[in-house]
């Protein structure tokens, strides 16, 4: 088979990929902008449409387009903040979990990284085999301790109970690691032949060379504690306290589901990582090729 065909035929593939990807963001989003138009013949209320009508009456080239069968319309964005008035502190409490979470995870997780790629110090390969192990325990075993221990602390219901146990994991200590292991020593060696201290050599050579692997920990960390749902679910019990994930069960009822609330809420709260990658996928895949290189 020539390059060419071969070429062609990866892109072929590349593409059905992605559209079968997008598909799933493409029907939230046009659910998302469906109006309530199902009656409850009990109490008269409206609460959602028939999504699995097939056919769907779908046509984007009208003015104004049709989605199943009505007109598209934005109101439900706006909507989702006067149904749940708490909606607004939720994004907030999201971003401020997302963010102190992603600075934790950089501070602590590049200085334990380099620590264990160049310092000395006793028993340093067991302590780093112990938190390796760690990564083998899942998190549904060790949320009852955690939470116990929030409880004694008296952290409960605070940002301090939801971040702290956070703030640091084995995933961003051993990228961090594996990347020092593999900077050039020569540099090191240089800055401290010139007088700098280690502290120095860190901070002015080492860490402005480390950026790529510190932004792809950022981007999976910033990703990972805005998707998460299971420890905020634990440690929160106070609504002001809850983050989006929490938020979106709001849009449900014991009989229904409110799905065109619910979609529009998800897909708000989509658009921040999305924007977030977009910003610094340049060096998301600086950082894979060079650890690919390396490796």
């Amino acid at each position: 088979m020539s390059y060419k065909y071969a070429k062609i035929i990866s892109y072929t593939v590349l593409i059905i990929y992605a559209l079968i990807s997008l598909f799933p963001f493409f029907w939230a989003f046009l659910i998302s902008i469906t109006p309530l138009n199902g009656i409850n013949p009990d109490t008269g209320e409206r609460f959602g449409i028939d999504i699995m009508q097939w056919p769907p009456k779908i046509n984007l080239f009208k003015i104004p387009p049709q989605v199943f069968g009505t007109n598209a319309t934005f109101e439900n964005y706006k909507k989702i903040f006067e149904v749940v008035p708490l909606y607004s502190r939720w994004i907030l409490n999201t971003i401020f979990y997302a963010v102190a979470l992603t600075f934790g995870h950089l501070i602590l997780d590049t200085l334990g990284g380099y620590a264990f790629a160049r310092l000395k110090f006793p028993l340093k390969n067991f302590w780093f085999s112990l938190f390796l192990a760690t990564m083998m325990v899942p998190f549904q075993v060790v949320m009852i301790p955690q939470y116990n221990l929030m409880v004694k602390f008296g952290l409960v219901n605070t940002y301090t109970g939801l971040i702290l146990p956070k703030l640091t994991g084995v995933f961003g200590l051993f990228l961090m690691r594996q990347f020092f292991l593999n900077f050039p020593r020569e540099l090191e060696e240089a800055a401290r032949i010139d007088g700098a201290g280690i502290i120095k050599t860190f901070f002015t050579i080492v860490l402005p060379n480390a950026k790529p692997a510190m932004t792809a920990l950022a981007i999976y960390t910033f990703l990972g504690a805005w998707n998460d749902f299971m420890w905020p679910l634990i440690i929160t019990s106070d609504k002001t306290m809850y983050t989006l994930t929490m938020g979106l069960n709001f849009f449900k009822t014991s009989y229904y589901t409110f799905w065109q609330y619910m979609m529009a809420a998800s897909i708000l709260m989509t658009i921040p990582m999305i924007i977030i990658f977009l910003s610094f996928q340049n060096q998301f895949v600086e950082s894979g090729k060079a650890a690919a290189i390396k490796g």
